[in-house]
């Protein structure tokens, strides 16, 4: 990962001018440079960079950060790739970053061997498929499913052969200096009694790669009976099944440039969609979608398209991934295949007809919405009442109050009933239940329920070092705390930085205050300050704190409305330019923009 030490030295050594400068053209402002923001359309400059500070902002998105943020936002990469990147321009050589522990250091040559196994391993599966008779069952498979040789070079498609042996690629592997135990621990062979055999045999062999392209693992497609019909590499050093998008490395430029994915559920779901022109699509490899899935989405796309299969199996994990995507605020939308069908059916009968799915696709929440409605109207009776108790769930899940209301409108109008008695009923209904997916980071919660605010005041009263960078980088002050109690322990934690705030010198209320938050059981904790999951959980709580201020905002501004409508129109134009600008504001926190200062 590179050690303090380095990040420092490749800041030291860099100029965030300079680095910027290669990316946009930049002009001196008074102390600042100024240019056109990279990650916005604008006809005037408001991104600046300060040179004193090193650090970056764009008062048009709100986005801002220092050296490796930039590098991560333009390169779309994380941080590993940022440092990375920088650390070749600044010349500082990180393999000279020897791990602490001889345990560390075992782990970081397998992981590096496995990388380079899984390269030799597909280059060996591919040749099989290609030129040898062993493969010539998964060519036949191909054809049979249309894969064009132009398929088979893109995803560098293999057949893992049975043959007489059952250790063909161990031996091709330790021809290539590979010892048993690095084999073993890349997930490529196996060990028993006789010796060591290939994990994979008798299967096509599918190369899973991360966004930058690396050699991860394989997922593998029995072709007779073997059981079972997918197997993929166990988890590894390296691979890891529920933290990687198959595809995902062949689609970033695509997803970069429209700002959305398509996500599917099968490999040779997206081996079809990618030859049919669906080049933004991805897949799961096989597994529920998972959250580190869709914090992985969230670097590259502000939308996603859910195009599963038909089946009724296929239906529920989309319904699953709408409540995973909405809590991390991004788009979504549903791209309905015909009962049955799967989108590798569709991409090899009517090419156009996918391409036509996945750009049309309605969001997916109206999918959702009125699934839930089905054919009931304000005339069906009993059909009605069901029809309502259906759609209040679906309401229910909608993470975003605006969109929410929305939704209710459309059933309101339908069912032949006020929309604001259903937002009430919702409403009284979330309170005596755990809403279902309310996943991902965006709502982080500690014990007993406590929210965002909780969470991040208990970070900061056992690691009080990171209340500046929280008061200087997100620009936090005791007005992003709904709970006033909550903003006046803030600010005298900030008063006391960095050290540590104590519960005699606070009144009665703050000290048990005080004591809740830090009995929280943070995870986080047990990582160092350079931790990604501890940043990643900061930002979280300072998201969810400001959409929470916001919301409230929407709320105010909406009873002004009505009164408004009562007295007098003069200063209707206006609340509702200011209710669109906060309804805005929100969308940019859900989207993972406007924290920094």
């Amino acid at each position: 990962m590179g050690s303090p030490n380095d990040v420092e030295e490749i800041k030291s050594r860099l100029n965030l001018v300079d680095v910027v400068g290669s990316y946009l053209r930049l002009q001196r402002a008074g102390r600042e440079y100024r240019g056109l923001c990279p990650f916005h359309s604008e006809r005037t400059p408001s991104f600046y960079v300060n040179q004193e500070k090193q650090l970056w902002n764009c008062h048009g998105c709100h986005l801002g950060g220092d050296l490796f943020k930039f590098i991560e936002l333009i390169d779309k990469t994380d941080f590993r790739g940022a440092l990375d990147e920088l650390a070749k321009r600044a010349g500082v050589d990180l393999s000279q970053t020897e791990p602490a522990t001889p345990a560390e250091r075992r782990q970081q040559r397998l992981r590096e061997s496995s990388l380079r196994l899984n390269q030799l391993a597909a280059d060996f599966y591919h040749e099989v498929l290609l030129n040898h008779r062993a493969g010539a069952a998964g060519r036949s498979f191909l054809e049979q499913r249309q894969v064009t040789a132009e398929d088979i070079r893109t995803f560098h498609l293999g057949y893992a052969p049975a043959g007489t042996h059952q250790d063909n690629l161990v031996r091709y592997l330790t021809r290539h200096q590979a010892s048993g135990e690095e084999i073993t621990a890349s997930g490529l062979g196996r060990a028993d009694r006789a010796g060591l055999s290939d994990f994979f045999r008798r299967r096509l062999m599918i190369p899973i790669r991360d966004e930058r392209g690396r050699w991860l693992g394989f997922g593998g497609r029995a072709l007779g009976d073997d059981r079972p019909k997918y197997l993929n590499t166990r988890t590894t050093t390296v691979f890891d099944k529920s933290r990687v998008l198959f595809g995902l490395d062949l689609a970033r430029e695509a997803i970069g440039k429209e700002r959305r994915a398509t996500l599917m559920e099968g490999y040779f779901d997206v081996v079809g969609a990618h030859r049919v022109g669906v080049t933004t699509a991805v897949s799961t490899s096989g597994t529920a979608l998972t959250e580190v899935q869709v914090r992985l989405l969230r670097r590259f796309a502000d939308e996603v398209v859910l195009c599963f299969d038909g089946d009724a199996a296929g239906q529920r994990a989309a319904r699953s991934a709408v409540d995973l995507l909405g809590g991390a605020g991004i788009i979504c939308r549903m791209a309905l295949l015909p009962p049955g069908r799967d989108p590798d059916d569709l991409s090899r009968e009517d090419p156009e007809g996918m391409r036509r799915l996945v750009e049309q696709a309605p969001p997916a929440w109206e999918v959702l919405v009125e699934q839930a409605l089905g054919e009931a109207s304000s005339q069906s009776g009993g059909q009605r009442q069901d029809a309502l108790r259906r759609a209040m769930a679906v309401l229910a899940r909608i993470p975003e109050a605006s969109l929410r209301e929305l939704y209710a409108e459309r059933v309101g109008r339908r069912l032949g009933i006020a929309s604001g008695r259903i937002l009430e009923d919702v409403e009284r209904g979330s309170r005596t239940r755990v809403p279902t997916g309310a996943g991902l980071e965006s709502a982080p919660v500690g014990k007993s329920g406590m929210g965002a605010s909780a969470h991040l005041l208990g970070l900061l009263s056992v690691k009080p070092e990171l209340v500046a960078e929280v008061g200087d980088r997100y620009q936090v002050s005791r007005g992003d705390f709904p709970d006033p109690d909550d903003g006046a322990l803030f600010h005298m934690m900030c008063e006391l930085a960095p050290a540590r705030l104590s519960s005699e010198s606070l009144p009665v209320n703050l000290a048990e205050r005080l004591r809740q938050v830090s009995d929280l059981e943070l995870p986080e904790l047990e990582d160092g300050p350079e931790s990604t999951r501890l940043k990643r959980a900061i930002e979280d709580c300072v998201r969810t704190m400001r959409i929470e201020l916001a919301e409230r905002t929407v709320a105010e501004l909406r009873q002004r409305l009505a009164g408004e409508g009562h007295h007098r129109q003069g200063d209707r134009p206006a609340l509702v330019a200011e209710m669109e600008a906060v309804r805005r504001r929100i969308e940019l926190l859900r989207r993972g923009g406007g924290l920094e200062a």
